[in-house]
């Protein structure tokens, strides 16, 4: 404590300073980088006193050369004499005039800071608010400046914005309703900067006239003025009163409080505003809302209508942001022969649709989600050439046997889909399974420096197109494919998502793949393995993950993998590519995800075997290899210890037959399934990590002998008696009471009987 205390003396008095310029004045050390900025601060504050004084001289010599008189800051004119002719009573200061515009536009002078000597006199237009100010000029603040020259002090006019009219077409805004404006006052000098107008966050939308209507507007009354503005907004948008009637029994029908009459009532009277203007008022932000609000009703004789209104604009709707949603939704929610109406409207224009955002969207959402396979491939055929429009097939063919069959359309089919694919690639359609199918096509028939272009473009966006069948296979196809050097490009791609690929249906197959091919396992455990392993309880719940968990135990395992994909993940091993061996590439990956996976196991293993279903996925863990394995895979031996010891930890517990609150890990099923499992590997493995003599010499003999009473305790005893050493056979002999086993007729207490009796042999 006494060390303690000096130090928070020594450092009690440290002296702390504000900047670098403080330090140096109280003559504290500097350092290099301190002398830098000292340095770098002197010559700012050199170049601001030279700027500053530079402008000062400047203002001076234009206040000598003016005139003898200058304008205040209100804009009248002052004699440079101190006192008036009419005694020593002040000048009286004239009022300024609010003026906008003069009578004749022509003369109306823009003022430049390159103009000197200007003459400046007041307009003598009659005062009033102009039509053409702008709803910025609300904002505009009068910045007083001031100049001494010699003894006096005058006042100079504040700068004004720049007021450029033109003499062909103006732009006349809307009058504000306040009437109090502050009105643009003449300029006063062409050397002064423009004042900084604040923008505002929404601003009113202008409407152009020519000069005549803008000469027009003028002359008007105000009342007059708005009246005939609100005129030609009409005639801009001439569905703008209904829409807003539109929008009111809108917002009417969709509030809760509205009554059930009402909003019925609102429906009607809505529908009715509606029908026979749809195809105008679907395309716009508000309105398309509204009519997507009469959908959501739920009344057929609506809905229909609508639908059959709007059925000759569903291609135009499809490429619209906001008209986009009730194809969408009558595809959702619309009849067999509605949905069918609609994927008959896009033949012809799929290549179109699919080069446009919203356009592939709504695509994408019929062909992935709705439409039947051979609509499916009527999509798909039009990206092969005009001949497939016009020309339907009632067979479904893949292109592979279309080619086989007339191998002269090879060149013109490859070079259309050459084309979308390179027209869309960069876009945000990558992500839609139409272009995943187009593109796995190309691949699979092209030449090979198609290949190679392909493989060049996609590269750096494979995690963005695995989520889908076809994507997650041209995925694994340019895996194989790729050379040594973009092999790791891919990989490295992966990095942050490893874990979502892991997890995603078929985005798993991809990882799977980069297992069997790439050669560099330290970049693919730094990257990949090390990911999967600090989210190991994530990815074991999740059934794909497990998967990926379970390839890195047991590659190419019926078990954890369907029979056909191993097929097809076999396809790959002929690739040129990969020089290492399996057994080299498995086991170094293997090594890499044990330091996560067995802890994790012994940690959890009451959850993983009782509750998450996961028994045998622990079982294939814990298991020794076999002939079934492609490399020689050994579980550490202080891992299956600690197992060993979660097990046993569980069997300790009393052991009550059929036990409503829930079965004991003899008598559970899954639990007497991992238990068997893995004392079937035991007679392979060193004594000390056995789970039959960690479960003898971790268990009383009453605990052992209390198993007999079950049928599948007996078959546990039964097993540790043929593959436990004569250490447990001893023990197990002294736990097991012969009258108390005489007395049940079980299919296993008669096996262990047997076996006691010496009639079984190993």
């Amino acid at each position: 404590m006494g060390k303690i205390d000096d130090k928070k003396k020594k450092f009690k008095g440290k002296k702390k300073v504000k900047n670098v310029l403080e330090k140096k004045a109280k003559g504290l050390k500097l350092n290099k980088i301190d002398r830098k900025r000292i340095v770098k601060i002197e010559e700012k504050a050199a170049l601001k006193s030279q700027v500053n004084k530079a402008v000062k001289e400047a203002l001076e010599k234009q206040v000598k050369n003016s005139s003898t008189s200058i304008f205040d800051n209100d804009g009248t004119r002052d004699s440079l004499c101190s006192e008036s002719s009419f005694g020593s009573q002040p000048a009286p200061k004239k009022k300024s005039k609010k003026v906008l515009f003069s009578g004749e536009l022509e003369h109306v002078k823009v003022f430049d800071k390159r103009v000197h000597d200007l003459q400046i006199e007041p307009s003598k237009a009659s005062p009033g608010r102009g039509i053409l100010r702008s709803p910025l000029d609300k904002k505009v603040k009068k910045l007083p400046k001031t100049v001494k020259v010699a003894d006096e002090e005058e006042s100079v006019a504040p700068p004004k914005k720049k007021l450029k009219v033109s003499t062909k077409k103006a732009v006349v805004a809307e009058p504000a309703e306040e009437d109090n404006l502050e009105s643009v006052d003449e300029q006063t000098g062409a050397d002064e900067s423009l004042v900084d107008v604040p923008k505002l966050k929404r601003k009113r939308t202008p409407i152009q006239v020519t000069k005549s209507v803008k000469e027009q507007l003028l002359n008007m009354p105000r009342k007059e003025r708005k009246q005939f503005l609100r005129e030609l907004k009409l005639k801009r948008k001439p569905e703008g009163e209904r829409a807003q009637k539109c929008k009111v029994l809108w917002e009417k029908i969709r509030m809760g409080k509205t009554p059930k009459s009402e909003k019925d009532e609102a429906i009607h009277e809505l529908y009715g505003l509606v029908k026979g203007h749809a195809s105008k008022l679907i395309y716009a932000h508000d309105t398309s809302r509204v009519i997507e609000c009469l959908v959501a009703t739920e009344r057929e004789g609506i809905i229909n209508n609508l639908f059959n209104e709007l059925t000759p604009e569903i291609v135009r709707m499809s490429k619209n942001v906001y008209s986009k949603f009730f194809v969408k939704k009558m595809l959702k929610n619309g009849t067999k022969e509605q949905r069918d109406l609609i994927i008959n409207a896009f033949r012809g224009h799929a290549p179109t649709l699919l080069r446009i955002k919203h356009a592939a969207e709504v695509l994408e959402y019929a062909y992935n989600d709705f439409a039947n396979a051979h609509q499916r491939y009527n999509i798909i055929t039009e990206f092969y050439g005009k001949e497939f429009i016009l020309f339907r097939e009632d067979n479904i063919r893949s292109l592979t046997e279309i080619l086989a069959e007339k191998p002269e359309k090879k060149t013109v089919i490859l070079k259309h889909l050459d084309e979308i694919i390179g027209a869309v690639n960069e876009k945000e359609t990558l992500r839609l399974s139409i272009l995943h199918k187009l593109m796995l096509d190309f691949f699979e028939n092209c030449d090979e420096e198609k290949k190679v272009n392909l493989l060049d473009s996609l590269k750096d966006k494979i995690p963005e197109f695995i989520h889908t069948p076809d994507g997650a296979r041209l995925a694994i196809k340019l895996i194989w494919f790729a050379p040594v050097k973009e092999r790791k490009l891919i990989v490295k791609n992966f990095k942050d998502l490893s874990v979502k690929a892991a997890m995603e249906h078929y985005g798993h197959r991809v990882l799977q793949a980069l297992f069997d091919t790439v050669d560099d396992t330290v970049l693919l455990n730094k990257v990949i393995v090390s990911e999967l392993a600090n989210e190991m309880k994530k990815l074991i719940e999740d059934d794909w993950g497990e998967k990926v968990i379970h390839y890195l135990v047991h590659p190419r395992d019926a078990r954890g993998i369907d029979k056909r994909e191993i097929a097809f993940l076999a396809e790959g091993d002929s690739n040129p590519h990969s020089k290492k061996t399996q057994a080299d590439r498995y086991g170094q990956l293997y090594a890499a995800i044990t330091e996560n996976l067995y802890p994790y196991l012994a940690a959890n293993f009451e959850e993983l075997v009782f509750e998450a279903n996961k028994h045998k996925f622990v079982a294939a863990c814990l298991e020794t290899t076999s002939s079934y394995d492609l490399f020689d895979r050994q579980v550490p031996s202080e891992a299956r210890k600690s197992c060993n010891e979660a097990i046993v930890e569980l069997a300790k517990k009393d052991f009550v037959p059929m036990d409503q609150e829930g079965f004991h890990i003899i008598e559970h099923p899954s639990g007497n399934f991992v238990l068997s499992a893995i004392m079937r590997c035991d007679s392979a493995l060193p004594e000390d990590e056995r789970l039959s003599v960690a479960l003898a010499e971790g268990l009383t003999k009453q605990q052992i002998g209390s198993w007999v009473t079950c049928n599948r305790g007996c078959h546990i005893l039964l097993k540790m008696l043929q593959v436990g050493g004569p250490k447990v056979v001893e023990k197990l002999k002294a736990s097991i009471n012969r009258k108390h086993l005489d007395g049940y007729t079980s299919k296993g207490a008669n096996h262990l009987k047997a076996q006691l009796d010496g009639k079984i042999t190993k």
